[in-house]
């Protein structure tokens, strides 16, 4: 949800798909948490980003085989030469112990989960551990394979501002344009129509163009409220 709270506020149409489906159809693929795994499926992965896609990776992927057996090798070693790089270790914090991550100029806190990552050279660094045990280990990675990226998000944070920051690059880095809602404000764009309601506790004032027909509701989109529109 804090991965998919975030698509939302960048305004990104999203499809929760399995893996029977096409991944080129997508130019941003989100896997989170993808513990159980094989190697036809991280093949796939790999042809899916040589080709240009960009994928998105998290805390916890890649421990186990579809039986939900650590592997008999190296720690998540099936997906090291996919993301450049490994999971060195991983940890977990007690409720009233918080762990601090820098990602360029903003500190983020962690408390949950965190995979230490240990990339390999060329692979960029997107943010870092900055206290404790953990300091200087890299928390969140992003590699070119091929035309797109591998971006590995190592933390699991409480509020998800570390994961919404890193998501907001990835789609910088592929150069799509992205909105920045308020919490709480959805809009989409379905069957000819547009759709914006509000979940917040603040009004918002829907972007439209001059040449706009609301249909149900007004462009002020009061909390608890709904308008749809045709451009």
């Amino acid at each position: 949800m804090k991965y998919y709270g975030a698509l939302k506020q960048f305004g990104a149409p999203v499809d929760v798909i399995t893996e029977a489906k096409d991944f080129n159809n997508y130019p941003v693929l989100v896997a989170p948490s993808y513990q159980l795994l094989d190697g036809g499926l991280v093949e796939r992965w790999r042809k899916y980003v040589e080709q240009g896609g960009h994928l998105v990776l998290t805390s916890r992927t890649g421990q186990k085989d579809r039986d939900g057996k650590i592997w008999e090798m190296t720690w998540t070693k099936p997906i090291h030469n996919l993301i450049k790089g490994k999971v060195a270790f991983y940890d977990h914090l007690p409720e009233n112990r918080t762990g601090t991550i820098k990602m360029g100029n903003e500190a983020y806190n962690w408390n949950n989960w965190a995979d230490v990552l240990d990339p390999d050279q060329g692979t960029e660094v997107w943010a870092s551990y900055t206290n404790q045990y953990y300091s200087g280990g890299a928390a969140v990675t992003h590699a070119k394979v091929g035309k797109g990226t591998v971006t590995f998000v190592g933390p699991d944070t409480d509020d998800g501002a570390l994961e919404k920051a890193a998501l907001k690059r990835v789609y910088e880095v592929a150069k799509i344009p992205i909105r920045d809602l308020p919490d709480g404000v959805i809009l989409e764009w379905r069957d000819g129509f547009w759709v914006g309601v509000n979940y917040g506790e603040k009004l918002y004032d829907v972007p439209m163009r001059g040449s706009s027909k609301v249909i149900i509701g007004q462009k002020t989109l009061m909390p608890a409220e709904v308008v749809i529109w045709k451009e």
